[in-house]
Order: C-alpha cells, then structure tokens, then sequence
C-alpha cells in the first residue's frame, strides 16, 4: 500500500504546477478581457505579471530563489511607479500565485535565503503601497511561509531516515553475507574434523589389515571390525552435523567431557597408545567449551595417526574455575616403515588453521608445534569467562 500511495502523490506533485499556472493564467485572461484596467500600458503591466506568475508557479521547484524574489520585485515595484490604479486593477487570481510564491519561499529555499523571501513577499504583497493594511500582509504571507517550512522539515527528517533505512538494509545484506560465509566455514571445518579422523583411522587399520592378513588373519579381522566401526562412526557423525544445520541448534545438548572419554576409546580400540588424564571441575564445563576440547582432542590423534603412527599419544584436560586446558602430545613414530606418505599428504593443512580459528571465535588460544622428545604436540586455552556453567554443577 505505501509504495502505491508514494507514486500517486509523486504524480499530483508532478502535475500540480503545470494545473496551477494553467489555472491562474486563464481566470486572468477572462478578468482581463471582461473587465480590462484603463490604459494600454497598466494592461500590458498586468498581462506581462500574470505571464511572469504562471512561468513562476510552473518552475518554482527548479528555480525558487530567482522566481521568489523576481516575483516579489514584479509585483511591489510597479505599485511604486503607477499607485493605486495598479493596486486596484489587479487580477484577483494573482492571490494564488502569490500564496504559492509564499509556500516556495518556506519549502525550497534554506534558511536565510528564506527568510529574505519571506520579508520580500511580505513587501511585495503591499503591491507599493507601504501604509496599507498591515493584516492581509500578515494573512497571506507568514502562514504560508510557515506551512513550507514545516512541510521542509518533515521532507528531510523523511529523506534522512530513506537514507538510513537503505544503509540499515545494506548492512543487513552483508550481515546475512558474512553470516553465511561463517556458517559454511563451520561446517567445513566440522566435516574436516569427521571425516580426516575417521578416514585416518581407517587407514591406518586398512595397513595393519594388509601387512597381518597372511601370517595372522584374526590381526587382519580386527583392522576389518576397527574399518567397519570407523566408517559407521564417521556415518553417524556427519548425520550429527546434519542434524543441527537442519535444526539451526548449532550448540545442541552437549553431554560434555564424555566426548572425549568416547574418543579416547575408540582410538585406544584400533590399537592406539592412548592414555587419558582428566583433572579439575570436568562436570561444570559449559557445551561450547566441551565441543572445543572433543575437536583440539580429535585434530592431535589425527595428526599423530597421519605423521606417527605407532607413536604414544597423551591427552591431558585441566578444567579448572577460570580456564580449560587440552594438551594432546604423541612421541615420534615407533616404526618409520609404517609412514604412509599418502596418508601424510592429505588434509591441505586445513586441520590446524581451521581449529584456531574456532578457538578463536570463543577467546580461546591454540599452540602447535614439534615437542622436545621429537614429536608434536597441541595445546589449547580455552576461557570459561562469558559461558555459563551448567546447572546444578559446582567448580571444585
């Protein structure tokens, strides 16, 4: 409804002009052949006046200083020069013109150059005689003024918030840019983190499975169960992510620290040397922080599947009141000929950056790097500032 209402008005704006001159030159032209003033020249006066208005009043948005003041001057110098034979021989229609001449002067100029229009018409409309009726001045004059000021005001109040309204939408074009931009950048990351894992896993037990399927089958059976679950682990994961995009519940119910427990288990189940400490509140730590750890947790097994395999792996979780720290550390590799190159190779590099980029959309830190013993290790500082513990838990 507001945008068919907007060209309507713009339409009666448009063609208002044009009908007001029309209007005002042809009540003058039958005034002045019905009762024409005496004398040639007050008629020709009066004529070129009426022509002056009606080529004001139809151009007066595009010139409004010149055609205020230039009418003003048209209409009170003449008054000066004839006298009252002017004064009472002018078209009554000339009023209209005048007021709309009074209107211009409030609405289109500024300030002081309006007020300037604002005492030449007030002059003006003396028509010469300055001892006239002071009232009719006043009358015809400031209300008309006053009402294109209002209406001034109010176009610019309207155009500013057209102006805002259009920055408020462009910046929430970009917003929903940026918001999709970072939604498709956690996802990535959180289908890197599955399937560099579990593929990883799979791998390495495909390995073993091959190396052991002559001289110990029962070996090469287990890899096969280790393959299967890992697969099936990667397949219920990824339907996990799936699940919270389609819900838009990116956080979820959390069930916390046992994430990790999981993971350690399925790794330790594939034949890793894993060992485990979990120290501190573990039971007050927030969603948001559990998931962070499950992922800093996940990112060092399989950095140590990919570039050390066989190696013992150490994962240490600190909770305490003001922070959580994860540190997964693995030794060098305890057989090199197991190095799969190929396994090495994959990933892009994607894993590391990725995960301080996620912990540093929560005001966590990420430090990864070789050890001292000749392996690598990361370790992550994860605030607890701005998350809320959950409920019914207490920090010990």
């Amino acid at each position: 409804m507001h945008e068919p209402v907007k060209r309507l008005a713009d339409m009666a704006s448009r063609w208002f002009d044009p009908a007001a001159a029309l209007v005002i030159v042809g009540f003058c032209l039958v005034q002045l052949i019905s009762a024409p003033p005496r004398g040639a020249g007050l008629t020709a006066g009066i004529a070129a006046l009426t022509a002056l208005a009606c080529i004001g009043v139809w151009v007066r948005r595009r010139y409004p200083r010149a055609v205020t003041f230039v009418f003003a001057l048209a209409l009170f110098v003449p008054g000066v020069l004839i006298g009252a034979r002017w004064q009472n021989g002018l078209p009554a229609t000339l009023l209209l013109a005048f007021v709309i001449m009074a209107y211009t002067a409030g609405a289109e100029l500024d300030w002081s150059w309006s007020l300037a229009g604002l005492v030449a018409l007030a002059v003006a409309n003396t028509t010469g005689d300055l001892t006239g009726d002071l009232v009719s001045v006043v009358v015809f004059t400031v209300p008309l003024w006053t009402a294109g000021r209002v209406v001034r005001s109010r176009n610019k109040v309207a155009a500013q918030l057209d102006a805002r309204a259009q920055e408020l939408e462009l910046e929430q074009e970009a917003y929903v840019r940026e918001a999709v931009r970072f939604e498709r950048a956690r996802i990535a990351r959180d289908l890197h983190d599955i399937v560099a894992h579990n593929l990883s896993m799979i791998v390495v037990q495909a390995g073993a499975g091959r190396r052991a399927i002559d001289s110990s089958p029962e070996t090469a059976t287990q890899s096969l169960a280790h393959i299967s679950a890992g697969a099936r682990q990667a397949e219920l994961e990824i339907e996990s992510l799936m699940g919270l995009v389609a819900r838009q519940d990116l956080n979820g119910d959390s069930p916390g620290l046992q994430m990790l427990d999981e993971l350690v288990q399925r790794a330790a189940a594939t034949g890793l040397s894993v060992t485990y400490r979990l120290n501190g509140a573990h039971d007050a730590v927030p969603p948001e922080l559990a998931q962070a750890a499950y992922h800093v947790t996940q990112e060092g097994i399989t950095n140590a599947l990919k570039h050390a395999p066989g190696a013992a792996i150490t994962v240490a979780v600190d909770a305490s009141a003001r922070s959580l720290k994860v540190l997964v550390e693995n030794g060098p590799t305890a057989d090199p000929d197991r190095c799969d190159a190929g396994l090495r190779d994959t990933g892009g590099g994607y894993g590391i950056a990725g995960l301080r980029r996620r912990l540093e959309a929560i005001g966590g830190l990420l430090n990864a790097g070789p050890s001292a013993g000749g392996g690598w290790r990361i370790e992550a500082d994860l605030p607890r500032f701005g998350f809320p513990a959950q409920p019914g838990s207490a920090v010990r």
